[in-house]
């Protein structure tokens, strides 16, 4: 007998208590997991292509390049998958040998399904916005087609046809087959329509900038009969069908102008609104585009449903230190003794203002609107200065009007909702730039504060944060919405000029550094002039991120319902939760495959129509050589490639160390980096206490980055260096598959630390950096295999499960794999003196 054996009576007499239990686990019926689905594939070159034109077919999240080479897999019928009360679109791409003309032609799918026909344009990118772009023609415009249209394509080029099919609740569940014939070829297309609903009600609020003038000109609508509401109306149930609320939903009526004055009549003796301006006021348009009840008898708007919010109230500019009220209100003259610096509130001015503020109020509780409206009172506010203005003035509208919701440009701020001179401001709708919003600090004000957090993008949402706007970014991204606002409780979107065309979008896509900025819409012609009227059958002219905007944003409602109908509550765990992680890793991490989010969605739509019983736990497809097999040990230098150390292979402690610096993501590495490349920096210390220590990776602009490593899925055991030998950085931050390694925390000189993290996507994800602030980042250890003695199942700890694992072992049960490096005493077996020493490890022995 070995040595550990005279320890056994006092093991059992420890663990007396526990071995019946063992034995109950040991002799246990095991519990097989379901296996993963495969993946459909929706990416394949049809075979119905002749020698005269290749057809083929991708995802309507994959852009395709007039040089895109056509799949070598193949596939004899398009795959569409879509609920009732959606829109869902499909591409369908020609590469014709010779040049010439062909005529497209949608078929009949079904009662309830109609079609619009698009070709998918192009605009010249000359300078990419970031490392995710690239230059040349660039697919975004969606040029409206009739049914029938002839088109001319190019020899050996690509020609890319988008169809929007759009389903009402009148659509048959089950399967549709459909047809689009292009040069006399047909390709059939099978719409598999679920046995659900997505909802009528909007569950994601949105704020969207937005010209109707701007529309009327192009498309050359004079006057206000009844041309001008034909379009008035298009445009509203344009936005409503892509699940948006522009920011003026009720133009051209409205409660109030600029700076909050009204818009109808307000009377200041009686402190009374009332509206008899019919439908260029208020009362009218609200009953319509709110409600859903039409102006004339027995019409209505949308089927009756209506846009879930509005702005009631907005500022006149920018300068939120300003007071924006209008100069003269109820016979006051507005001073600066009326404003914060004062801070007289019951001064004649505010004393006026507060009375209409709760005029205000109390009219749209009247009318059933106080719910949905807010006043959009300040616009990125940037220093204490505006900090102080932006707290006083909300305490000043709460304490006349406590129940209108006021909106403020920003994430939620200390400065403001506790500022020194003017505390306990509440805001009601914080609305910050994605790349500033922190979820902690947004759910403990909603969570405590009852205050919820929208999200916008601008120009500076730069990589590794996703951009829905972005013109030269993959089409995926404008998916992600949807997703992401579910993952963190986000309750809207807003977005600050969806059809600017001062500059032409179609030849000057870029403003401020960013193609797409100012833009998700097209004028109706190539040189932003104006058509004639009905020239093209008064078609908006979208763009592919608009589109896919939308189906994310249906995607939401998909989860919405999958949780029973009910949206998302901070810190409460449901059931869509799972499914919106496997799209949305963290703020900078996304699972980036079409064709895995389309099978994801595909499962959950047949869940919900009660055609599977549960929805199959998928992973993203393994992209890797190294994804595949069991975890293994991974040991990572971050430095120069081609510089100091030089030793090659870099072998520390017996350990092989990768060498990776600042590459982008490559498919075919197997790795690589997201983000902002333009001023990356790498720096090696001969002082340092070693060579991996020594090494450095840090961005020289303080931007943040995440990194993806491809490996198998499992738990790993990672640990991380940062630190800067002989100096002090006070702000690192890195953050591996969401658990927090170092926050926000200084480095002297180094920080060391070891977490325990899990892969469930085939890519560890690494985030690193705070905006404007260096972390300094070393080595990297990634240990797939435990080494701790003891631990059969390789969790990287001893206990009672692997002493489980052991009993099996020893009564010839199946165990699976199991961890070699669990060796106890080094006999290359593992058996009874491994459970002992497990025991013994928990009796403290």
């Amino acid at each position: 007998m070995r040595n550990h054996i005279h320890f056994l009576p006092v093991c059992i007499r420890a663990f007396s208590f526990v071995i019946p239990i063992l034995l109950l686990l040991l002799w246990s019926p095991s519990i097989t997991a379901a296996a993963d689905d495969e993946l459909e594939n929706y990416t394949f070159t049809l075979t119905q292509s002749t020698g005269s034109h290749t057809f083929w077919t991708t995802p309507p999240s994959e852009r395709v390049f007039k040089d895109g080479a056509p799949p070598e897999e193949t596939g004899s019928q398009i795959l569409v998958y879509a609920a009732k009360n959606e829109f869902e679109p499909f591409q369908i791409v020609v590469n014709p040998a010779s040049s010439g003309a062909v005529q497209v032609t949608i078929g009949d799918f079904g009662t309830g399904v109609t079609a619009e026909l698009y070709q998918v344009k192009y605009v010249n990118i000359e300078t990419v916005s970031d490392n995710l772009g690239r230059t040349g023609d660039y697919p975004d415009p969606l040029w409206p087609l009739e049914n029938g249209a002839n088109v001319n394509l190019t020899a050996g080029e690509n020609t890319a046809f988008w169809i929007s099919l759009n389903l009402s609740g009148a659509a048959a569940a089950g399967d549709h087959l459909g047809s689009v014939t292009i040069g006399g070829t047909s390709i059939p297309v099978n719409l598999h329509v679920f046995n659900f609903s997505v909802p009528e009600e909007l569950h994601v609020k949105s704020q969207m900038n937005f010209s109707h003038n701007a529309v009327l000109q192009k498309y050359s609508v004079s006057g206000t009969g009844d041309n001008y509401w034909m379009y008035v109306d298009m445009m509203k149930q344009f936005f409503i069908d892509h699940r948006l609320t522009s920011k003026s939903p009720l133009w051209s009526g409205g409660l109030t102008s600029s700076g909050g004055a009204s818009y109808i009549n307000y009377n200041c003796d009686t402190q009374a609104l009332s509206d008899p301006w019919d439908i260029w006021g208020f009362e009218k348009p609200a009953k319509k585009y709110l409600d859903g009840i039409g102006f004339e008898e027995g019409e209505l708007f949308n089927g009756g449903v209506g846009f879930p919010s509005f702005m009631a109230i907005t500022f006149q500019n920018n300068d939120s230190s300003q007071d924006q009220r209008p100069s003269t209100f109820c016979g006051s003259s507005r001073s600066v003794n009326d404003w914060y610096t004062a801070n007289n509130p019951d001064s004649v001015y505010n004393t006026k203002w507060k009375d209409y503020m709760y005029a205000t109020q109390e009219y749209l509780r009247g009318l059933g609107y106080l719910d949905r409206a807010y006043y959009y009172m300040a616009n990125e506010p940037q220093d204490d200065e505006d900090y102080k203005a932006v707290a006083w003035y909300a305490n000043l509208l709460k304490s006349a009007a406590s129940d209108l919701k006021l909106m403020v440009s920003e994430e939620p701020k200390e400065e403001i909702y506790n500022n020194e001179a003017f505390p306990g401001a509440k805001i009601d709708i914080w609305l910050p730039v994605l790349n500033n919003y922190d979820p902690d600090v947004s759910h403990d004000r909603e969570k405590n504060h009852q205050e919820e957090t929208w999200v916008y993008f601008l120009h500076g949402t730069r990589p590794p944060y996703y951009n829905p706007i972005t013109l030269d970014h993959p089409g995926i991204e404008s998916k992600f919405t949807g997703w992401l606002l579910w993952k963190y409780r986000i309750r809207g979107i807003a977005y600050y000029s969806l059809n600017n065309w001062s500059q032409n979008p179609w030849t000057s896509p870029m403003t401020d550094g960013h193609n797409g900025d100012t833009f998700m819409f097209y004028p109706p012609s190539e040189d932003n002039s104006a058509i004639d009227y009905g020239a093209n059958n008064h078609r908006l002219v979208p763009s592919i991120r608009l589109e896919l905007m939308r189906d994310s944003l249906e995607d939401y409602e998909y989860l919405y319902l999958l949780n029973g109908g009910a949206n998302p509550v901070v810190d409460v765990v449901n059931d869509s939760d799972a499914q919106a992680d496997k799209i949305i890793s963290s703020l900078t991490s996304y699972t980036r495959d079409s064709q895995f989010m389309y099978n994801l969605r595909k499962y959950i739509g047949q869940y919900l129509g009660n055609e599977i019983a549960e929805i199959p736990d998928l992973s993203p497809p393994m992209l890797h050589d190294r994804s595949q097999g069991e975890p293994d040990n991974y040991y990572i230098n971050f430095q120069n490639p081609a510089g100091e150390p030089a030793a090659d292979p870099l072998k520390v402690d017996d350990k092989t160390y990768m060498k990776i610096g600042w590459s982008e993501y490559d498919q075919v590495l197997g790795y690589g980096w997201y983000g902002d490349m333009a001023h990356v920096k790498y720096q090696y210390l001969s002082s340092a206490p070693n060579v991996l220590q020594g090494s450095i990776l840090y961005d020289d602009w303080g931007r943040e980055k995440t990194f993806e490593f491809d490996l198998p899925n499992g738990l790993y055991q990672v640990t991380v260096s940062v630190g800067w030998q002989g100096r002090t950085y006070s702000h690192n931050q890195i953050v591996v598959e969401g658990v927090d390694f170092v926050v926000d925390e200084a480095t002297s000189p180094y920080l060391v630390r070891t977490r325990m993290v899990e892969v469930q996507d085939y890519k560890l994800t690494m985030e690193m950096g705070i905006f404007d602030k260096y972390t300094m980042l070393n080595y990297m250890e990634i240990k797939g295999k435990s080494d701790v003695l003891g631990d059969l199942n390789g969790d990287f700890s001893a206990d009672l499960t692997d002493a489980v694992l052991v009993l099996k072992i020893l009564a010839g049960r199946e165990t699976g794999a199991l961890n070699s490096n669990a060796d106890a005493n080094a006999d290359s077996a593992l058996g009874l003196e491994e459970a002992i020493y497990i025991l013994q490890k928990h009796a403290g022995l």
